[in-house]
């Protein structure tokens, strides 16, 4: 059974997969942390998380305020205007109250445990680019390091068509292989991305820290996960009289809850975090720069090859390029409907 390699090529049941790693080489793109998972970021390792769940919490909290508001200008409306114009029917009142807080914590409800079952679903993962390993933590909490030229990674891309439009929508996925099957996984990540090329761009994010390094990916806006540090930004606008930035900031703080966002997201990364283990710690402490694990010959090789297809002028997305590349050469592909 053959196994996957970096430019293949799957399609299945109206879904296509172009195959970015193993061997995670180059593909002419810049990184890009699109997807805005980029949870850790120092010399030794890269965290990647399930998304930003404190935005998702600021999200759900402007639609409780912002509803609550809505709710108090209501009654106001209803004790000092409506009264001129007539008796008020209280009973219609309450029963379109009653309806709309049913509805809204059925809402709520359904955003708290998708998202939930979102963050279990996609641990976090961390990237150690001195051991060039992945540490993986599967659904029953065990720890998994894996080499990092065997990690898997793609990009799938499928059409949808409807009534009246048609869209095509894309998903980042990666995960480490299993041991017993070439095309199983021990687990699998995965996060919308819209288009093809921003999941590419998301890889790239991760494969530029683990080959070039550090000061070649974006930085994590420690302001948007530290608590303290977007504090001390706002104390900052105030002592320098920015009063338009400090209330903007002041009432954006309110709105969505930020004190209660800080502390949700904390909790969820905690949950679904690497470091619940002493094998962890130990793994993502850095080592003297003799001892760090160097890239195999054949990816050297690989990568020298497709640098200089680059060079000529050929992009690696381009998809029909790719298949019809992966079917002359007797890659995998599985084609439909031929």
């Amino acid at each position: 059974m053959k196994k996957y390699k970096f430019s293949d090529v799957e399609q299945s049941d109206g879904v296509t997969s172009l195959i970015l790693s193993p061997l995670p080489i180059w593909t002419g793109y810049r990184a890009v942390d699109h997807l805005g998972v980029l949870v850790k970021k120092n010399n030794v390792y890269i965290d990647i998380g399930s998304g930003n769940a404190k935005g998702a919490f600021e999200l759900l909290y402007f639609g409780l305020s912002s509803s609550g508001l809505f709710c108090i200008l209501l009654y106001f409306f209803m004790q000092i205007i409506a009264p001129t114009y007539g008796t008020i029917d209280w009973a219609t009142v309450f029963i379109l109250g009653g309806g709309w807080l049913l509805w809204l914590f059925i809402f709520m409800f359904i955003i708290i445990y998708s998202h939930y079952k979102h963050g279990k679903e996609n641990m976090q993962t961390r990237f150690n680019r001195q051991r060039r390993e992945v540490a993986w933590v599967d659904e029953k909490k065990q720890l998994h390091l894996v080499p990092w030229e065997s990690f898997k990674a793609w990009v799938s891309s499928a059409s949808t068509i409807g009534d009246s439009v048609a869209y095509r929508s894309s998903l980042f996925g990666m995960g480490p292989p299993a041991p017993d099957d070439p095309h199983g996984f021990l687990g699998v990540w995965r996060m919308p991305c819209g288009t093809e090329l921003a999941g590419i761009m998301q890889w790239e994010c991760i494969r530029s820290f683990m080959e070039l390094g550090p000061d070649h990916i974006p930085d994590v806006d420690m302001t948007q996960r530290d608590a303290t540090l977007h504090y001390k930004k706002r104390k900052k606008l105030r002592r320098q009289a920015e009063w338009g930035d400090w209330i903007k900031q002041l009432l954006a703080d309110w709105f969505l809850g930020r004190f209660w966002a800080f502390k949700y997201a904390a909790l969820k990364e905690r949950l679904y975090s690497v470091e619940f283990s002493p094998e962890a710690e130990e793994w993502s402490k850095p080592l003297p720069k003799e001892q760090w694990t160097k890239p195999s010959a054949e990816l050297v090789e690989l990568e020298k090859k497709w640098r200089q297809r680059y060079k000529r002028r050929e992009k690696f997305f381009d998809m029909d390029h790719r298949i019809a590349e992966a079917k002359a050469e007797g890659r995998y592909y599985t084609p439909v409907n031929e």
